[in-house]
């Protein structure tokens, strides 16, 4: 989305926000925004006809994310306080945008489906996509990948994609297995891989998707454990040696449907997978309102194992990895529910980033397939107002994944602080997050950063400590300029 206009700065603005921002916390680069070319939209294979028992949880009630000019006390405060004293104005501007550069965290929000690589879906939402789901599990598209090879569904696309390749097919054996007797098909699907999507955004791998779900080729039940462990040892293996760009993603269905499996025992262990993630739709129980999302937030079966999206987040914290969610929509055949939606949402905005058991991407689930079952974006969808529930979602959280630090570069080692020694987030989930702003928070948007904007004239962007970029200068010159109006208005 494109920033608002900004009216001149005065001289003034200018001199009081060059000093603030020599002063100011140094912000991350802005993420660079994707431009998806159209591409052919296909249907990912069948999932297995199995019915999950239950659902993640969400953080904040959208009711108070929404409400606007609240004050300390929670009550709404009908006017706009003025100052005298630009000074301490400044400098509160000053320390509330060096909070928003510490805090807020950017994360990939994309689709899969109808509209997800051709620009449609984003264009509804009203928010480009960054990331695309995509599927190569059955037969041989395990090693020809027909959606992401010439005038595939995702071809085109040079964001980051999630791509499930299976890994096992019919008759074959987590022993076998073990004992490398698939590594060869491995090596061919991975370095086709690697070289289809060469230059582009990050590639998350994503192999034996829902392995602890019964009905697939690549299912695991308790009795498989030690030979799963071998096998993904083995995955790993070849995924470093021929595409060591790529991030290897731990996937989960959200329980364990069928096989009985405590996913946590099939952990492959420290620096075997990237990310932890876990796919989730609305349903048993289903979720139809703010509290039914907060009663599920740290959601946990038997044995404690993780159920809602907190506890997961917490699982991925102690591995040491970020948490992704490559799988999630509503559910039609237990009704349109927007607060779902809306509790999904806010979750992601509450706990995006890229470090441990933070959120670094989501995908939501918008195949044709199950008669548009779980659909938001479609001419005939059967969940329209869960669909406008997320457009308004997406649209309010879009600054937050604009401006905060770009994507990880393909291929980048990940360097993160042991679990314990992570900060805790002093957040509080049932206010908004910019209920202290006595203005209209659009007079705050950052200008979209370009390259242009980064390049100190020698063609490389200047990344040192203390360095302030355009975006900083902007976001500073902008409140101050928003709070000179207030002065003068006064």
């Amino acid at each position: 989305m494109s920033s608002p206009a900004v009216r001149p700065l005065t001289l003034t603005t200018l001199l009081v926000a060059t000093a603030l921002a020599c002063s100011a916390v140094p912000a991350a680069a802005a993420s660079s925004e994707q431009e998806p070319t159209p591409a052919s939209t296909s249907k990912p294979a069948s999932r297995p006809a199995v019915t999950p028992s239950s659902t993640p949880s969400s953080a904040a009630s959208v009711s108070d994310r929404r409400r606007d000019d609240v004050d300390e006390g929670g009550e709404s405060s009908g006017e706009t306080p003025q100052s005298n004293d630009l000074s301490d104005d400044a400098r509160e501007a000053s320390a509330s945008a060096a909070d928003e550069t510490r805090d807020s965290g950017a994360w990939l929000s994309g689709a899969s489906g109808e509209g997800a690589a051709d620009g449609e879906l984003g264009a509804w939402r009203g928010d480009d996509v960054d990331i695309v789901g995509t599927w190569a599990d059955q037969g041989d598209n395990q090693t020809e990948l027909y959606s992401i090879a010439p005038g595939g569904e995702v071809a085109d696309f040079d964001g980051a994609i999630d791509i499930a390749p299976g890994g096992l097919q019919e008759g074959e054996t987590w022993a076998a297995a073990a004992a490398g007797a698939y590594e060869d098909r491995w090596r061919e699907s991975l370095t086709r891989m690697a070289d289809l999507r060469e230059g582009r955004g990050t590639t998350y791998v994503r192999p034996f998707h829902e392995f602890n779900l019964s009905g697939w080729d690549w299912s695991v039940s308790p009795g498989d454990a030690e030979d799963f462990k071998a096998a993904w040892a083995r995955y790993r293996a070849v995924q470093q040696e021929v595409f060591p760009e790529a991030e290897l993603v731990y996937g989960v269905n959200v329980t364990s449907s069928g096989t009985d499996l405590d996913w946590r025992t099939t952990w492959p262990g420290e620096g075997q997978a990237d990310v932890l993630g876990v796919d989730t739709y609305n349903g048993w129980p289903t979720i139809s309102s703010a509290a039914d999302f907060k009663a599920q937030l740290d959601a946990r079966g038997d044995d404690g194992i993780p159920i809602g999206l907190d506890a997961y987040a917490e699982q991925a914290e102690q591995w040491g990895v970020p948490l992704a969610v490559p799988e999630w929509s509503g559910r039609a055949e237990m009704g349109d529910e927007p607060a779902y939606v809306e509790g999904m949402v806010d979750w992601f905005a509450e706990n995006a980033g890229d470090g441990p058991g933070q959120l670094e991407y989501e995908v939501l689930f918008n195949a044709p397939q199950d008669d548009g079952n779980f659909q938001l974006f479609s001419d005939d969808s059967r969940l329209p107002a869960s669909g406008e529930a997320y457009v308004e979602a997406t649209e309010e959280t879009a600054e937050q994944r604009q401006s905060a630090p770009e994507e990880i570069e393909a291929g980048s080692a990940r360097t993160f602080d042991a679990p314990e020694d992570r900060p805790t987030s002093t957040t509080d989930p049932s206010r908004p997050t910019d209920s202290t702003d006595s203005f209209d928070s659009t007079e705050l948007r950052p200008a979209t950063r370009t390259d242009a904007d980064a390049d100190d004239g020698d063609g490389s962007a200047d990344t040192s400590a203390g360095a302030v970029t355009r975006e900083e200068f902007n976001r500073l010159a902008q409140r101050l300029d928003a709070l000179l109006d207030r002065l003068e208005q006064g």
